[in-house]
């Protein structure tokens, strides 16, 4: 039987952030920095498309909105961290990603990267996405999979798994939309040379530290480290 799933914590800060402290603890990767992450190709993705307004829910410090800025495409962002919304610019608002303060048919895309694993039931903000979309926009998630970072899974204790994750990130958002496209990523990303890297790197992602001290202590260094995980985009029917 599977395990039932766990919504992730949000209690992010201004210092340890899930996706934030990565690359601060990176000692080298395979990919220049514009390739490290999901945010660019969807910008451009979305600029190509020319799909506009877009939301950006769970927006945080607006790293996708500076991007779609530079696109020229016009853009809102909604959080419900006032702290994260401070380390951004443009235009933001705190809210509710169950309870979009928008109305139906606003928007010609949707994107919601690394945030549906903190809900009890990722399908509501999936839902109400879909309600604020324009027939025909689409909707792009993403998140790592259970099966992120593999050269590590033996030290870690047993958890279960996120409510939401790239494994059945398709299955979900078919059941909302029509799936229009899946980007994955399955390769060794991060290395990192010494334990401190390491440590950083697990505390950041929201590792309690008596776990990031034993599996530093654990690894065998240089230590490489396979990035698993996709975005999967939905498009909302014409009819």
């Amino acid at each position: 039987m599977d395990q039932e799933r766990r919504p992730v914590r949000f209690d992010y800060n201004d210092e340890d952030f899930r996706h934030g402290a990565e690359e601060r603890a990176l000692d080298g990767s395979i990919l220049l920095p514009d390739f490290r992450d999901v945010h660019p190709y969807i910008a451009d993705r979305l600029a190509a498309l020319r799909v506009a307004p877009v939301l950006d829910m769970g927006c945080g410090p607006t790293r996708l909105g500076i991007l779609l800025d530079e696109r020229g495409v016009p853009w809102v962002g909604i959080d419900a961290s006032a702290n994260r919304l401070h380390l951004g610019c443009g235009p933001r608002l705190l809210g509710d990603a169950t309870r979009l303060p928008f109305a139906d048919s606003t928007f010609g895309a949707v994107t919601a990267l690394y945030m549906l694993y903190h809900f009890e039931d990722p399908l509501v903000p999936i839902r109400e996405a879909f309600r604020v979309l324009r027939p025909g926009g689409l909707f792009a998630a993403c998140a790592p999979s259970r099966f992120d970072e593999p050269e590590i899974a033996g030290f870690m204790p047993p958890q279960p798994p996120d409510t939401f994750d790239s494994d059945i990130a398709p299955e979900l958002i078919g059941s909302v939309f029509e799936i229009a496209g899946l980007d994955g990523w399955d390769m060794p990303l991060y290395r990192f040379t010494d334990r401190d890297g390491l440590w950083t790197h697990l505390v950041g992602r929201g590792t309690p530290v008596g776990v990031a001290n034993d599996v530093a202590r654990r690894a065998e260094f240089p230590l490489w480290l396979t990035k698993r995980g996709a975005t999967v985009w939905g498009r909302k029917p014409l009819g």
